[in-house]
């Protein structure tokens, strides 16, 4: 016969006290479980408070490398700021030691005599003489001819400078100095483009001196080799002209 179960024809109280030993039995084993979830959780809790401390000592080690880290960045942004301090003061004294040769330069270039010849091709000290002539002051342009000329005798304008000084000196009569004008162009200048017309004027000019063989001579050469030019022309015009 089960304990658990009342017997029809028993007295209550029996019932009763057959409940009694149920619920002491079933409260009991609750206990017990109680007591055997608690000590779960206990022993459960202390590894998980073992893995808290590693994390943290990890989280620490971590800090810590960051600050060398850190600390090992600053080192290398103090020296690259050095470095970039060092460079400027350099780029300084080396603009300073520039400034102070050039300035040194013009003041050579500053104190040397007018005499001196000058680099360039002097084009602004033969635009002036040139403008010079073309207002007809003759005595100044040929001035200013001269002087250019003497500053600049490897200029590619120096050749026209020497036909525009002979030009000058015809135009005034002073045909000996023509003639030292234009024979340094024929001679010195021969494949220039003024060369035809310097042979011809100076051909005009000798032949004005009383050389006439030489002129002659001068004046067919020119109708010869350049015999399409407006030079030739007036070459054998002038042939035409005054030899007969």
């Amino acid at each position: 016969m089960s304990k658990f179960a009342c017997i029809k024809w028993a007295p209550l109280a029996l019932c009763v006290i057959g409940a009694g030993f149920v619920n002491a039995d079933t409260w009991s084993s609750l206990d017990g479980s109680k007591d055997s979830t608690s000590q779960s959780a206990t022993q459960t809790a202390a590894p998980a408070r073992g893995m808290s401390s590693a994390a943290s000592q990890m989280l620490f080690s971590e800090i810590e490398i960051l600050k060398q880290e850190i600390q090992a960045l600053r080192s290398t942004v103090e020296q690259q700021g050095y470095e970039l301090n060092k460079l400027k003061t350099e780029q300084k004294e080396r603009y300073l030691d520039l400034d102070r040769r050039v300035s040194t330069i013009l003041e050579s270039q500053s104190s040397a005599p007018a005499s001196v010849v000058t680099s360039g091709d002097g084009q602004a000290d033969y635009d002036a003489a040139f403008n010079l002539m073309k207002q007809r002051k003759l005595d100044e342009a040929s001035s200013a001819f001269k002087q250019f000329l003497q500053a600049y005798p490897k200029s590619e304008l120096a050749v026209n400078g020497y036909y525009w000084l002979g030009q000058i000196y015809y135009n005034q009569g002073n045909l000996e100095e023509a003639r030292k004008a234009f024979t340094i162009v024929v001679n010195q200048y021969p494949e220039h483009q003024k060369s035809p017309d310097s042979t011809y004027k100076l051909g005009v000019v000798l032949h004005r001196l009383g050389d006439t063989a030489q002129s002659k001579t001068l004046l067919q050469s020119v109708v010869k080799q350049y015999s399409d030019s407006a030079s030739a022309r007036f070459a054998a015009k002038y042939l035409k002209e005054n030899f007969k």
